[in-house]
């Protein structure tokens, strides 16, 4: 492989199947994305790029793993965009308690971290897929609708 390619790893975990709804708007089927960043220029640009998508709905934002908690229990999303390395909770421990807590959300992890370790950590807190950020576009939007067919079933 070319070391200057792009590339992201997308680990995928079923759910349960009574895990999960799409909601629908005029005849297409929204997928209501939860962005979790505690940058706000990261959350501004997902939102910016996520309004081109004409099935993505960006339902909400925040900045800490227990604002996430708090917002997803109210909101209900599909799925839920994570980041990581946040302070107060981070995204594993956010994650490990969305899915106890929200299980009908499917957890997406977007993180800066590609290594073998972190992958197992967000598969073990219930993460359904793991995105690297410097990935490309495609590859996560891949996963978020991979994530949402999964949060569906």
């Amino acid at each position: 492989m070319n070391s200057s390619a792009s590339y992201c790893t997308i680990l995928v975990l079923p759910l349960a199947p009574e895990a999960g709804r799409m909601g629908q708007t005029d005849e297409v089927l929204m997928i209501r994305v939860l962005l979790v960043d505690d940058q706000p220029i990261v959350r501004h640009a997902l939102r910016g790029r996520f309004h081109l998508e004409p099935d993505l709905e960006v339902i909400g934002e925040a900045s800490t793993g227990s604002e996430a908690l708090s917002l997803a229990q109210t909101l209900t999303p599909d799925v839920v965009l994570m980041d990581i390395e946040m302070p107060q909770m981070d995204g594993i421990e956010a994650t490990a308690a969305l899915h106890r807590v929200v299980p009908q959300s499917a957890v997406v992890i977007l993180s800066i971290y590609d290594d073998a370790q972190t992958r197992g950590r967000a598969q073990a807190a219930g993460a359904v897929a793991f995105v690297e950020k410097r990935g490309a576009t495609d590859a996560l939007l891949a996963a978020i609708h991979l994530a949402a067919g999964q949060a569906d079933k």
